[in-house]
């Protein structure tokens, strides 16, 4: 009996000692999907050590850290390369557009010098182009250089907007006063080129009023009110 009961007992000793010595550790999977049990490790004075199981599965989640902001980090380097090409493009644009109205002003002024009866008229128009054409290029910088963030919560610059297709509308009424001078021209060859000026401004304004539906797309959370106010 008592050979029994003692043997019973080392049973059990060594169940323990073998409990102890080998522990189950649950941590989830590299994906973070469901439970993986990894066995635990203690030292002679019963400290947990991180088996190479867990040091794998420890090194990965590391490096897919590390990898995540590499991403993130390339990723805000590329936003700021195409922001900055970007900017660039509009710039070079908007240096055409101002480019062809200066040479269309100045060809309507060599025009004016040469027709006594409609040629303060048309030089005024002239110079008048040439002040707006500037006004809106201002304006159109103003409206693309607005962030995204910016844009999603409070939408486009409305009032910027809103005083360039003003402008615009003024340029339409000077554009049909130029075809009505075109008709008194008495050198055809003027009216042939005032024409041809005519369809530039034209083109000009045109390529604005594209810009401005574009700032105007997109989804924007107080966008309408902003545009209310404006």
């Amino acid at each position: 009996m008592k050979k029994t009961i003692i043997i019973a007992l080392l049973m059990m000793f060594g169940i323990v000692s073998q409990i102890k010595a080998v522990g189950v550790n649950s941590m989830q999977d590299e994906n973070g999907q469901g439970q993986v049990s990894l066995p635990v490790e203690v030292d002679e004075n019963g400290n947990a050590v991180m088996t190479q199981e867990q040091n794998q599965v420890k090194n990965e989640r590391e490096n897919t850290q590390i990898q995540t902001q590499e991403e993130n980090t390339i990723q805000t380097r590329y936003d700021s390369v195409d922001k900055a090409r970007m900017n660039e493009f509009n710039s070079k644009l908007s240096e055409q557009r101002r480019s062809k109205v200066a040479n269309t002003v100045q060809s309507m002024l060599q025009i004016a010098d040469q027709d006594g009866g409609v040629g303060q008229q048309l030089k005024a128009i002239a110079q008048n182009q040439n002040q707006n054409q500037l006004k809106l290029e201002q304006n159109v910088e103003k409206i693309q250089i607005r962030g995204g963030f910016t844009k999603f919560f409070v939408g486009p610059d409305y009032g910027k907007i809103k005083d360039t297709q003003k402008i615009l509308e003024q340029n339409k009424e000077q554009i049909r006063q130029l075809n009505q001078i075109r008709t008194q021209l008495s050198n055809q060859g003027d009216q042939q080129q005032l024409t041809e000026q005519i369809n530039i401004l034209e083109q000009v304004n045109q390529e604005i009023e594209i810009l401005l539906a574009d700032a105007q797309e997109g989804f924007s959370l107080f966008g309408w009110f902003n545009k209310l106010i404006s």
